[in-house]
Protein backbone atom coordinates (compact mmCIF):
# COMPACT_ATOMS: atom_id res chain seq x y z
CA UNK A 1 0.00 0.00 0.00
CA UNK A 2 3.13 2.15 0.42
CA UNK A 3 4.33 2.15 -2.75
CA UNK A 4 1.19 3.07 -4.46
CA UNK A 5 0.68 6.22 -1.88
CA UNK A 6 4.61 7.21 -2.67
CA UNK A 7 3.33 6.88 -6.64
CA UNK A 8 0.98 8.86 -6.36
CA UNK A 9 2.34 11.24 -3.95
CA UNK A 10 5.22 11.34 -6.44
CA UNK A 11 3.01 12.23 -9.82
CA UNK A 12 0.63 14.89 -7.71
CA UNK A 13 2.82 18.03 -8.53
CA UNK A 14 3.48 16.96 -12.24
CA UNK A 15 -0.19 15.87 -12.64
CA UNK A 16 -1.30 19.54 -10.98
CA UNK A 17 1.01 20.99 -13.34
CA UNK A 18 -0.94 19.90 -16.44
CA UNK A 19 -4.40 21.07 -15.14
CA UNK A 20 -5.50 17.69 -14.20
CA UNK A 21 -5.50 15.74 -10.54
CA UNK A 22 -5.17 12.84 -8.78
CA UNK A 23 -6.53 11.12 -5.24
CA UNK A 24 -5.89 8.37 -3.26
CA UNK A 25 -8.06 6.91 -0.38
CA UNK A 26 -7.41 3.60 1.24
CA UNK A 27 -8.72 1.96 4.43
CA UNK A 28 -5.72 -0.14 4.90
CA UNK A 29 -3.44 0.89 7.73
CA UNK A 30 -0.44 -1.14 6.51
CA UNK A 31 0.07 -4.08 4.78
CA UNK A 32 2.85 -6.34 3.85
CA UNK A 33 3.06 -8.24 0.95
CA UNK A 34 5.02 -10.60 -1.06
CA UNK A 35 5.23 -9.25 -4.54
CA UNK A 36 7.72 -7.59 -6.78
CA UNK A 37 7.71 -4.08 -5.94
CA UNK A 38 8.74 -3.04 -8.85
CA UNK A 39 6.77 -4.84 -10.95
CA UNK A 40 3.32 -2.82 -8.64
CA UNK A 41 4.98 0.39 -9.52
CA UNK A 42 5.25 -0.36 -13.19
CA UNK A 43 1.34 -1.47 -13.13
CA UNK A 44 0.42 1.75 -11.33
CA UNK A 45 2.73 3.87 -13.46
CA UNK A 46 1.11 2.88 -16.70
CA UNK A 47 -2.52 2.74 -15.03
CA UNK A 48 -1.44 6.57 -14.32
CA UNK A 49 -0.20 7.01 -17.77
CA UNK A 50 -2.91 5.44 -19.75
CA UNK A 51 -5.62 7.72 -17.34
CA UNK A 52 -3.62 11.32 -17.76
CA UNK A 53 -3.44 10.42 -22.04
CA UNK A 54 -7.34 10.12 -22.28
CA UNK A 55 -8.62 12.39 -19.59
CA UNK A 56 -9.20 15.93 -20.57
CA UNK A 57 -7.86 18.94 -19.24
CA UNK A 58 -9.14 19.44 -15.43
CA UNK A 59 -9.19 15.66 -15.16
CA UNK A 60 -9.78 13.62 -12.46
CA UNK A 61 -8.02 10.35 -11.32
CA UNK A 62 -8.78 8.29 -8.46
CA UNK A 63 -7.23 5.29 -7.29
CA UNK A 64 -8.47 3.66 -3.86
CA UNK A 65 -7.35 0.17 -2.29
CA UNK A 66 -9.49 -2.46 -0.88
CA UNK A 67 -8.75 -5.43 0.81
CA UNK A 68 -11.43 -8.51 1.24
CA UNK A 69 -9.83 -10.35 4.04
CA UNK A 70 -12.05 -13.26 3.45
CA UNK A 71 -10.75 -13.95 0.06
CA UNK A 72 -7.58 -12.72 0.63
CA UNK A 73 -7.53 -9.55 -2.25
CA UNK A 74 -5.69 -7.29 -2.37
CA UNK A 75 -8.41 -4.55 -4.85
CA UNK A 76 -6.99 -1.53 -6.63
CA UNK A 77 -9.45 0.54 -8.09
CA UNK A 78 -7.94 3.02 -10.52
CA UNK A 79 -10.77 5.50 -11.84
CA UNK A 80 -10.57 8.59 -14.26
CA UNK A 81 -13.33 10.80 -15.50
CA UNK A 82 -12.04 9.96 -19.49
CA UNK A 83 -14.43 9.07 -22.33
CA UNK A 84 -16.02 5.88 -21.85
CA UNK A 85 -14.91 3.03 -23.60
CA UNK A 86 -16.70 0.56 -26.33
CA UNK A 87 -17.40 -2.65 -25.46
CA UNK A 88 -15.53 -3.99 -28.31
CA UNK A 89 -12.72 -2.01 -27.32
CA UNK A 90 -12.82 -3.18 -24.15
CA UNK A 91 -12.90 -6.43 -24.87
CA UNK A 92 -9.33 -6.28 -26.57
CA UNK A 93 -7.65 -3.19 -24.87
CA UNK A 94 -5.71 -5.71 -22.75
CA UNK A 95 -3.94 -7.16 -26.06
CA UNK A 96 -0.57 -6.87 -27.03
CA UNK A 97 -0.09 -3.28 -29.28
CA UNK A 98 -3.85 -2.62 -29.13
CA UNK A 99 -4.65 0.84 -29.28
CA UNK A 100 -8.34 2.33 -28.76
CA UNK A 101 -9.78 5.03 -31.42
CA UNK A 102 -10.31 7.85 -29.48
CA UNK A 103 -10.83 11.00 -30.27
CA UNK A 104 -9.15 12.77 -27.22
CA UNK A 105 -5.52 11.00 -27.94
CA UNK A 106 -2.85 11.62 -30.44
CA UNK A 107 -2.19 8.97 -32.81
CA UNK A 108 1.85 9.27 -32.37
CA UNK A 109 1.31 8.81 -28.63
CA UNK A 110 2.05 5.45 -26.93
CA UNK A 111 2.73 1.99 -28.83
CA UNK A 112 0.13 -0.42 -27.71
CA UNK A 113 1.88 -2.54 -25.35
CA UNK A 114 1.45 -0.41 -21.84
CA UNK A 115 -2.37 -2.09 -20.64
CA UNK A 116 -0.70 -5.44 -22.22
CA UNK A 117 2.41 -4.66 -20.23
CA UNK A 118 0.26 -4.10 -16.76
CA UNK A 119 -2.09 -7.57 -17.75
CA UNK A 120 1.08 -9.60 -17.38
CA UNK A 121 2.69 -7.81 -14.92
CA UNK A 122 -0.64 -8.66 -12.81
CA UNK A 123 -0.98 -12.00 -13.60
CA UNK A 124 2.62 -12.93 -12.89
CA UNK A 125 1.30 -12.13 -8.93
CA UNK A 126 -1.71 -14.72 -9.49
CA UNK A 127 -4.11 -11.00 -9.82
CA UNK A 128 -6.55 -10.61 -12.38
CA UNK A 129 -7.48 -6.76 -14.11
CA UNK A 130 -10.94 -5.98 -15.71
CA UNK A 131 -12.50 -2.35 -16.51
CA UNK A 132 -15.69 -0.78 -15.86
CA UNK A 133 -16.52 1.83 -18.41
CA UNK A 134 -19.58 4.23 -18.59
CA UNK A 135 -20.04 7.58 -20.46
CA UNK A 136 -20.95 9.53 -17.18
CA UNK A 137 -18.46 8.16 -14.99
CA UNK A 138 -15.29 7.63 -17.48
CA UNK A 139 -13.50 4.71 -17.11
CA UNK A 140 -12.32 2.05 -13.97
CA UNK A 141 -9.18 -0.39 -13.78
CA UNK A 142 -9.76 -2.54 -11.43
CA UNK A 143 -7.26 -5.28 -10.66
CA UNK A 144 -6.64 -7.36 -7.44
CA UNK A 145 -3.70 -9.46 -6.37
CA UNK A 146 -3.33 -12.44 -3.44
CA UNK A 147 -2.86 -11.63 -0.11
CA UNK A 148 0.51 -13.59 0.33
CA UNK A 149 2.28 -13.07 3.34
CA UNK A 150 6.01 -13.89 4.13
CA UNK A 151 7.20 -14.71 7.75
CA UNK A 152 10.46 -12.53 8.81
CA UNK A 153 12.06 -15.96 9.19
CA UNK A 154 11.48 -16.71 5.69
CA UNK A 155 13.22 -13.49 4.72
CA UNK A 156 16.82 -14.44 3.50
CA UNK A 157 19.13 -11.32 2.56
CA UNK A 158 22.14 -11.83 0.87
CA UNK A 159 24.94 -9.48 0.44
CA UNK A 160 26.16 -9.01 -2.91
CA UNK A 161 29.60 -8.67 -1.57
CA UNK A 162 29.68 -12.34 -0.19
CA UNK A 163 29.60 -13.47 -3.88
CA UNK A 164 32.73 -13.71 -6.01
CA UNK A 165 33.01 -10.59 -8.95
CA UNK A 166 31.16 -13.02 -11.36
CA UNK A 167 28.25 -13.50 -9.22
CA UNK A 168 28.29 -10.15 -8.58
CA UNK A 169 27.77 -9.66 -12.65
CA UNK A 170 24.93 -11.95 -12.95
CA UNK A 171 23.33 -10.68 -10.00
CA UNK A 172 23.32 -7.12 -11.35
CA UNK A 173 22.49 -8.23 -15.10
CA UNK A 174 19.32 -10.54 -14.12
CA UNK A 175 18.37 -7.35 -11.84
CA UNK A 176 18.45 -5.25 -14.84
CA UNK A 177 16.52 -7.99 -17.43
CA UNK A 178 13.72 -9.03 -14.89
CA UNK A 179 10.42 -7.68 -15.26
Amino acid sequence: INIIEDIVLSTADYIKDINKSITFDTEEEELILACNPDAIEKIILNLISNSLKFTNEDGEIHIDIKVNHNEKKLFVHLKNNGPAISEEDSKKIFDRFVQVDNHLRRSSEGSGIGLYLVKRLIEMHDGEIWLNTDVESGVEFIFYIPIKTINNEDVVVHSIEDHSKIDKCNIEFSDVYSL
